[in-house]
């Protein structure tokens, strides 16, 4: 009688921990609306007015919001600037709709996960914030090519590239198997031969990007979006 207990009982607790989620959501997600007076005049404003030239809408934390050079660097295209400085993927997530969808753009460009590795978020949460971009987007559209800058190496945060590289790593993996879904590698294009960061390409803090930074991007970014949309 006792045997039959102890199997039942172990059968029970087995059972048990087979149902428990094998990962606690991160819970400590700041609150989106911290944003809401930078980006209010973005939020309220109409849906562009589209003209005969393709409409890409980049969007993301600071090395997007401060691409000065962004309309003349992709000029023969349409082109929205919708970054917010220090934002992550779950800020993004908030205010997709009302910041980039509304638009209809033939393009989304994103760039997130810089800030979400430097605030300590697990990295399976980030992929998963991840994925929720991908789902807003096409939810939209099924077919809208979606672009994801890998987040950059930079000097003053380069103690955690390893957990950047692991997120990339996943990030290329998923949006190489989706279709319309890009990854832009901006990690490798900005290393020197040794695989360090030139610190030419960075403000005095190591890590906003300045124009020459910039420069690398437009270089390599621009073949990509050309290729997608003028095929």
């Amino acid at each position: 009688m006792n045997r039959i207990i102890l199997i039942v009982s172990f059968f029970v607790v087995s059972n048990a921990f087979a149902q428990e989620p094998s990962h606690k959501r991160y819970d400590s997600y700041p609150d989106p609306k911290r944003f809401y007076s930078e980006i209010s005049s973005k939020l309220s404003e109409d849906p562009y007015i589209k003209s005969n030239r393709q409409l890409i809408v980049f969007t993301g934390s600071s090395s997007i919001r401060f691409w000065g050079s962004l309309t003349e660097d992709f000029k023969e295209y349409d082109v929205l600037n919708r970054g917010f400085g220090g934002s992550i993927f779950s800020d993004l997530n908030f205010y997709m709709e009302e910041l980039v969808l509304k638009h209809e753009p033939d393009m989304v460009v994103i760039y997130e996960g810089d800030n979400d590795v430097a605030t300590e978020i697990p990295l399976e949460d980030i992929f998963t914030d991840f994925k929720t971009s991908f789902d807003k987007v096409r939810s939209s559209s099924e077919d809208i090519p979606i672009i994801y800058i890998a987040p950059k190496p930079s000097p003053s945060r380069w103690n955690l590239k390893g957990q950047y590289s692991l997120i990339n790593q996943r990030i290329k993996k998923f949006c190489d198997e989706n279709e319309d879904t890009y990854y832009f590698d901006s990690w490798s294009i900005m290393l020197d031969e040794k695989g360090d960061i030139p610190a030419k390409y960075f403000w005095k803090d190591m890590l906003h990007m300045n124009s020459s930074g910039y420069e690398v991007w437009t270089k390599n970014l621009k073949p990509l979006i050309d290729k997608i949309l003028l095929k």
